[in-house]
């Protein structure tokens, strides 16, 4: 059977760490409007997540920083 939608091309490294940093940015503010409406251990647990993603858009960031340099 012939396909009649090509596959879409394959993403570069750095195309998918530019997408994964967005990604985060994103779960970041979900996170955050969620742990401010909360209170309580639940408030800390959503800010933990908060942080959390911080520390993954960091390495997602600088991961992609070493690729700009190149």
């Amino acid at each position: 059977m012939l396909k009649i939608t090509p596959d879409p091309p394959n993403p570069t490294l750095e195309d998918s760490l530019a997408q994964i940093s967005g990604l985060l940015r994103c779960a970041k503010a979900t996170a955050y409007e969620s742990a401010d409406a909360q209170s309580g251990s639940k408030r800390d647990l959503a800010f933990s997540v908060v942080h959390l993603i911080d520390m993954a858009r960091t390495i997602a960031d600088r991961s992609l920083d070493q690729i700009e340099v190149r």
